[in-house]
């Protein structure tokens, strides 16, 4: 039996399972039913470029309190190997939203790409938010969102987007979000070409400020907090806002993507000193703060035993998590190797909690191997819904693990993971295979002294992170048919699906 023919009777074994632990929890569960008004609320919480050790319950010895964040790992389940699909923002976003690899949209896809280039999200590609609607869900995005927007239809005649004058927001709007399964969106985007930390607010796909003079950053992130707040009071009945387009009478998805603690790092003065992490770590407290401002607005209205709560990270930290280990021992990658855009396990290894009352057992920790690719399929089984052939080609669902807690046989056995400069690595059980040659170029030498990191100049990486979970010995040339192995299954799936 071929690789990708095993993989599809997986997938076929799985989804077995997920029926049978259905008909199990029949009796205390009501994900099963078909009737939109039994599903549950959705709050995602995707922050950009938290690292795996930011966070105190999965790193003991972070500098930082998050005692909101650790509240929802004390409440619900808590994943030790869960992995962003990209290590860097924009193709990250798409994988979670699409379960399918961004790489698989060709060239282009495992990057950023051009600042002003349009909707990074194919038309008539079906995301959680598309698939939610189906269900009846009041869908909403809130905070960043990274995926473009469609810049080309908002710009006058014959121009260009990125000068002001350009746009024509007097008729047009500059939609993204809505293109895509969202009823409401708060967001900020560029407009100008000159400076990355210049952004304009846009709600509904309409500037706040018509005269689109620059928002303040400090204001970027309590904003878009505040608005997720609003837009659960919105909800409850206790205010009203006809811009969400809210109908109460049916559940809620908010997607909740703020751009922090991504650069520039800019707590706010309450927050100051508030951490052993210099900025940056008041920075995370300063969110971790927001977050416990909407689980009390859950409890205050009665929803959080009716919400499914999700937090994950888009990717590891910068390259400023080097300077924190020598300034403030703190270890935003963890006890691993690797940053945002590498392909090393720090570069896409994320903190993931899920909370939901009733249906998930509180305080327990889960080391399988979980790709939030894998979102698109769980909440489709959630949901009651079947997935179309030509969606979540990369999601595969997870609900028996998330209600029972544990497995007999891991749900998944392998992931790919990119960086945005083209580079490959495959993850499968134990081994992962990098496809690419010497290490990161960013990684300092001390830092590598400190792993005890071994030189090599093979043509490709192999580690085995059972053994050897910080990466720091190359088996490349001890096992050249594992090497093999790998590198064969790598090939097989980026020419399938």
């Amino acid at each position: 039996m071929k690789t990708y023919e095993r993989l599809t009777h997986f997938r076929i074994v799985v989804a077995t399972v997920w029926v049978i632990t259905l008909l199990t929890w029949v009796g205390v569960s009501t994900v099963s039913s078909q009737s939109p008004s039994e599903t549950p609320n959705i709050l995602f919480i995707y922050l950009d470029d938290l690292g795996y050790g930011d966070v105190s319950f999965s790193n003991p010895n972070s500098k930082i309190p998050t005692p909101h964040i650790d509240r929802l790992a004390h409440e619900g389940i808590s994943f030790t190997d869960a992995h962003a699909p990209a290590a860097v923002c924009g193709p990250s976003r798409y994988g979670l939203l699409t379960g399918r690899y961004p790489w698989r949209r060709g060239k282009g896809g495992t990057s950023n790409g051009a600042k002003f280039r349009d909707l990074f999200i194919e038309n008539n590609r079906m995301t959680i938010a598309s698939l939610l609607k189906q269900r009846g869900y009041n869908t909403a995005q809130l905070g960043k969102w990274g995926l473009r927007h469609n810049y080309s239809d908002a710009v006058r005649p014959g121009r260009e987007p990125g000068d002001l004058d350009a746009y024509d927001f007097e008729t047009k709007r500059l939609l993204g979000a809505q293109l895509v399964g969202f009823d409401y969106s708060w967001c900020i985007t560029y407009l100008v070409k000159e400076d990355s930390n210049i952004k304009t607010q846009f709600e509904n796909g309409s500037p706040l400020d018509p005269s689109l003079a620059d928002t303040d950053p400090y204001r970027w992130l309590p904003d878009s907090a505040e608005k997720v707040v609003e837009y659960l009071e919105v909800y409850a009945g206790e205010k009203e806002n006809s811009k969400f387009g809210i109908d109460a009478d049916q559940p809620f998805f908010i997607y909740w993507d703020p751009p922090s603690p991504h650069d520039p790092v800019v707590p706010n003065e309450a927050f100051i000193g508030k951490s052993g992490a210099g900025a940056y770590g008041d920075f995370v407290f300063e969110i971790d703060h927001y977050i416990g401002d909407m689980l009390d607005a859950l409890d205050r209205f009665n929803l959080a035993d009716q919400t499914l709560v999700i937090f994950a990270s888009d990717n590891g930290p910068d390259v400023s998590s080097y300077e924190r280990i020598r300034s403030h021992n703190h270890f935003s990658m963890g006890n691993r190797r690797g940053i945002k855009t590498d392909v090393l396990e720090s570069g896409h290894r994320l903190p993931l909690v899920v909370r939901w009352p009733g249906h998930i057992q509180p305080n327990q920790t889960n080391d399988q191997l979980v790709s939030l690719t894998d979102w698109f399929a769980t909440l489709a089984e959630i949901t009651g819904q079947k997935i179309p052939k030509d969606a979540g080609e990369d999601s595969l669902g997870f609900l028996p693990l998330l209600l029972k807690g544990h497995l007999d046989q891991p749900y998944r056995t392998s992931v790919i993971h990119h960086t945005p400069r083209g580079e490959f690595a495959i993850r499968h059980n134990d081994w992962v295979f990098v496809d690419h040659g010497p290490p990161e170029a960013d990684e300092p030498e001390w830092f590598r002294e400190q792993l005890k990191v071994e030189s090599h100049d093979y043509p490709g990486q192999l580690y085995n992170l059972k053994t050897d979970p910080t990466q720091s010995i190359d088996l490349y040339g001890i096992h050249p048919e594992k090497v093999r192995e790998l590198k064969s299954l790598l090939l097989e799936a980026k020419n399938n699906g």
